[in-house]
């Protein structure tokens, strides 16, 4: 307890120190300059001084008494007000996805390789992209999918190496490499609407949503403050800043996820990639990039288990970077890796099942998209066995559909892979589920009753469907059904009516799935309801005559 009190103290104090540096005005700052053999006054002035400051100043404030004779390795102290401020750029290292970048007074457009932006830039991504920028002094940031990143201010001290970067995160995630700032009024700040973060030269993340703030300190220390506390973010740890939170408590990151288990051997495309669980871990980000530096990202993906299967990927090497997630939502220490992904076969598309779909009838029918490469394509259809006992199996040649024979009602999966001319084969693609639910058409009412004409009711009966499907049935004197007499909705393969009046009626019968699904209306059946007067009036009739014999 004594320990964690001493702690929170020193950060306190670190903290404090930390935001007077960064607070200090320019003004009452100096930068100091080395001086090299030959250099003079004015070519120190010239070359780094603001033109409305004279060289004379520089050497009434370095009492230097011959301007033409400067000591090389003695120093100057140059007052950073003095400095020539020019606006700074930030470079477009990589972009991967969709992005756009808006200047200041300007329409947006879309970020691409090299391109150049100044300050009152905004930069957006969509859920899928990713880019990296470098600033005046060589820091970078990777900016994530769906966020937005203004360039606040890009300022740089004429030739000092001085620069001060000044961003705002309005939501998203960002990490940040921001090499070790030379000079007093140098600056690398991080703002979101909840929180500030303020560096001199580390490795850190902060991500910013409608709920709050995270930063998390990888290298270095970060100056962390809201509006009315602040706290010094050591290397290690991390700290979560909600919106209407005031204090800046910082708590350890998760340790790396351990890959050595990941084999450096070629991998497959679709190869799953594992590793073991990280105490307190909820999730784990997943991310895999052509670069080094992870300059991009082809992956940049959430996952709960310590597991993940590769995408699609081209030939070639990759660099996989894993971390885990903690209940605050704060990601741990990176965990890096190198994998090589041979050029397999890709999978087909499959375009028939759709995923989620139901199938009305026993035919089915499977269908997908022609792959580069691939002489046949083999394919399997699951019940509840499994892969291990599929319910179809076979290969294609030189097709993109199969018709298979019926089968039966219930819940399925199938896949589909490539094979070569070699007949070497492919990954499988991803399993789609789909539903076997034939809706039958009601294309046979048994109307023996209503013809008998001889009850007080009347039921109409016709073959079940499937358990759930519902049945409408209509009754109508023409054909058209355009007024129909009766039109009701059944849960059983049955209707029951009050005893119909003599003559012709037409009825039909469709059957309704449990998702709502209507089938079609077959061709009307004819019944013929005798009369039953007319039967009387007959037999009266025959009677009369038997009396008059």
């Amino acid at each position: 307890m004594h320990k964690r009190a001493i702690q929170r103290t020193e950060w306190r104090g670190w903290a404090l120190l930390f935001l007077l540096v960064m607070a200090c005005p320019a003004q009452a700052q100096e930068w100091t300059y080395r001086v090299r053999p030959g250099d003079t006054l004015w070519d120190v002035a010239g070359e780094y001084l603001a033109p409305s400051v004279p060289w004379q100043r520089l050497q009434e404030h370095n009492r230097v008494a011959d301007p033409y004779q400067l000591a090389p390795g003695s120093t100057l102290r140059i007052p950073v007000q003095w400095l020539h401020r020019q606006p700074a750029h930030a470079r477009v290292v990589a972009v991967r996805g969709d992005a756009s970048a808006q200047p200041k007074s300007g329409n947006p457009s879309p970020v691409t390789a090299g391109m150049s932006l100044g300050s009152g830039a905004v930069v957006k991504t969509a859920p899928e992209a990713s880019l990296s920028l470098q600033f005046a002094d060589g820091s970078r940031l990777l900016l994530l999918g769906d966020s937005e990143l203004r360039l606040e201010r890009l300022t740089r001290f004429g030739r000092s190496g001085i620069a001060d970067t000044r961003l705002k995160l309005q939501r998203g995630r960002i990490g940040n490499d921001v090499r070790h700032l030379r000079g007093p009024a140098a600056n690398f700040i991080v703002d979101t609407p909840s929180a500030s973060s303020a560096v001199r030269g580390t490795r850190f993340r902060v991500e910013a949503d409608a709920t709050g703030t995270q930063t998390e300190v990888l290298e270095g220390r970060v100056a962390v403050s809201t509006a009315a506390r602040s706290a010094l973010v050591q290397r290690g740890y991390g700290a979560a800043v909600s919106l209407d939170q005031t204090a800046v408590t910082p708590v350890a990151l998760l340790a790396a996820p351990d890959l050595s288990g990941l084999v450096s051997a070629p991998q497959v495309t679709r190869a799953p990639l594992a590793w073991r669980a990280v105490a307190g871990a909820r999730r784990y980000r997943v991310q895999i990039s052509e670069h080094a530096r992870f300059d991009s990202l082809q992956v940049d993906a959430e996952v709960e288990a310590p597991d993940y299967t590769l995408p699609p990927l081209e030939e070639g090497r990759y660099h996989v970077r894993v971390r885990a997630i903690d209940a605050q939502g704060l990601e741990g220490r990176d965990a890096v890796a190198q994998i090589q992904v041979d050029g397999l076969l890709p999978a087909p598309y499959s375009i028939a099942p759709a995923a989620s779909s139901v199938v009305r009838t026993s035919d089915l029918t499977l269908a997908w998209t022609q792959a580069p490469g691939a002489a046949a394509y083999d394919y399997e259809v699951a019940g509840a066995a499994g892969w291990g006992q599929p319910v179809a199996q076979g290969r294609v040649k030189d097709a993109s559909s199969v018709a298979l024979a019926p089968v039966v009602p219930g819940d399925y999966a199938w896949r589909i892979r490539s094979v070569d001319r070699a007949g070497r084969t492919g990954p499988f693609g991803d399993p789609v589920a789909f539903v076997i639910r034939p809706l039958t058409e009601v294309t046979a009412i048994d109307g023996r009753a209503a013809e008998a004409g001889d009850t007080r009711q009347v039921t109409f009966r016709w073959p079940a469907g499937q358990p759930g499907q519902r049945y409408r049935f209509q009754m109508s004197r023409t054909a058209d059904f355009r007024e129909p007499t009766v039109d009701e909705t059944v849960s059983e393969a049955e209707i029951t009516l009050p005893r119909l009046r003599s003559g012709t009626w037409y009825l039909r019968a469709q059957t309704i799935d449990v998702d709502g699904f209507e089938g079609p209306f077959p061709r009307p059946q004819v019944v013929e309801v005798p009369c039953r007067l007319c039967k009387i009036g007959a037999g009266a009739g025959a009677l009369l005559i038997l009396l008059t014999l």
